[in-house]
């Protein structure tokens, strides 16, 4: 049992020297973690809901720094009556040197969505922005990422029925996000 453990450490400690990310033929799967508050005041009247979302995703460097990928996303909104969204689309992400374990990645994210309240559905087309991607990698294949400033177009259609929706945020961690690269 010892010798398997040391043998799996060693084994780890080798992957985790000997690829640097971002260049041509990098490949990652990591997720995206978020949470979020919103608050409404139309004629008066209050709402305020909490919003949870999870989007695993894998990529791939098509050059160096230059990132081609794949999410699939999940989040839920509001409590009972809640309104759940599935997203799947592409990704393109450019990595940008800050410093020499962190990188600005700004982003354009194309996505075909899914949403659902109350026993009723309607398809729709997001299209992404992050303004303000930051990405910190402690070794060459962990990556640790935050969301500073995005911009959101997403609209939603069904025979006569039309939603669009503009969210332009600002704030510390609206999502937060792992990587590991191999």
């Amino acid at each position: 049992m010892k010798k398997l453990f040391s043998t799996l450490l060693t084994l780890l400690v080798i992957s985790l020297s000997t690829v640097s990310a971002q260049q041509k033929g990098d490949i990652y799967v990591g997720g995206n973690l978020g949470f979020g508050v919103s608050s409404v005041i139309v004629e008066g009247e209050s709402a305020t809901a909490a919003e949870f979302t999870v989007q695993p995703n894998v990529g791939y460097f098509v050059a160096d720094k230059f990132m081609v990928g794949l999410g699939l996303g999940y989040s839920v909104t509001g409590g009972d009556g809640a309104t759940h969204i599935l997203t799947v689309g592409p990704k393109l992400s450019y990595f940008v040197p800050i410093c020499d374990k962190l990188y600005y990645t700004p982003s354009l994210d194309i996505l075909f969505c899914y949403a659902a309240s109350e026993g009723f559905g309607i398809p729709g087309f997001g299209l992404g922005v992050n303004i303000v991607g930051l990405e910190y990698q402690p070794t060459e294949r962990i990556g640790l990422s935050a969301s500073l400033l995005a911009l959101d177009y997403v609209m939603l259609s069904k025979e006569g029925l039309t939603l669009n929706t503009v969210d332009f945020g600002l704030s510390f961690s609206p999502s937060i996000g792992f990587k590991y690269y191999f």
